[in-house]
């Protein structure tokens, strides 16, 4: 090998090792592949903070896993076969009048969308067998938003994500 392969070698051998298994830059997250981009993270937190009148980052960092999970949930059901319905997800919708409020903003819809998957999904699968496929599924977060423990099936917070939400 010529000294510039070695050079662009070492170069991107050293980028892997220092990105891990981090999201881009720009993602909440990455599920399977799937990016969950920081915008829909913030536009859907600025949406529950608004309705619900939770702490602004809390509502972000509660955004950061619905979605994320949302989109965990359809992955799950298509390896699992099954078909969650708008049906069904309305149901979980309209059983909640706040959440029933923050599907109905712009910023909200996506959030409303992942999350009332998720609900039907469970209730479709049952909670073991949706907790079984959910370890199977790739999560990782960007650091900002804590890490994702596949013990606990959540986040867990970060020295990074507490530095970055102090300094709101």
């Amino acid at each position: 090998m010529n000294k510039p392969a070695r050079i662009v070698a070492a170069a991107a051998a050293a980028a892997i090792i220092l990105t891990g298994c981090s999201a881009p830059p720009n993602a909440a997250s990455v599920v399977g592949g799937e990016r969950i981009s920081d915008r829909d993270v913030r536009d859907a937190g600025g949406a529950i903070a608004a309705v619900t009148g939770a702490d602004p980052a809390t509502a972000v960092r509660q955004a950061a896993f619905d979605l994320t999970l949302g989109e965990a949930s359809r992955q799950i059901a298509v390896r699992a076969g099954v078909t969650v319905t708008d049906a069904a997800r309305q149901a979980v919708i309209d059983a909640d009048p706040a959440f029933r409020q923050v599907a109905t903003l712009p910023e909200g819809a996506d959030w409303a969308a992942a999350r009332s998957t998720t609900y039907a999904l469970v209730e479709q699968l049952g909670n073991d067998r949706f907790v079984q496929e959910l370890g199977k599924t790739p999560i990782t977060f960007n650091p900002r938003y804590g890490a994702w423990d596949p013990q606990q099936l959540g986040l867990t917070s970060s020295a990074l994500s507490t530095a970055v939400q102090a300094q709101r």
